[in-house]
């Protein structure tokens, strides 16, 4: 389930089991995820194939730029982790309401 809040779109994320991850995936814009349960680990492969990887533990949160291959595996069972994405317009200009374009979160 994913919910629109306002001028932000949410897209929750449970990873039960440690190894269990969200696949390696990319966005049209900026995105902020947030733990709030367990711990992670990221893979981030940039558009210039720079590779950089980190830990998080909830409570906390990382920003995945746009275009950058992404990796989010559970380190800690029971893992709960929000993706959260500003409204865009299909032009890239940030939107304070929900237009219905599907491709500023995907």
């Amino acid at each position: 389930m994913e919910w629109i809040s306002g001028n932000i779109f949410i897209r929750p994320n449970n990873l039960e089991n440690v190894g269990d991850k969200a696949v390696g995936h990319k966005h049209n814009f900026d995105h902020t995820t947030i733990i709030y349960k367990g711990a992670v680990h990221v893979k981030a492969t940039a558009p210039d194939g720079s590779v950089r990887e980190a830990d998080f533990e909830a409570p906390n949160h990382f920003l995945v730029r746009a275009d950058t291959e992404h990796e989010i595996t559970a380190t800690q069972p029971h893992t709960v982790f929000w993706c959260v994405y500003s409204h865009h317009t299909p032009q890239g200009e940030v939107s304070q309401v929900y237009d219905g374009w599907m491709k500023a979160y995907g």
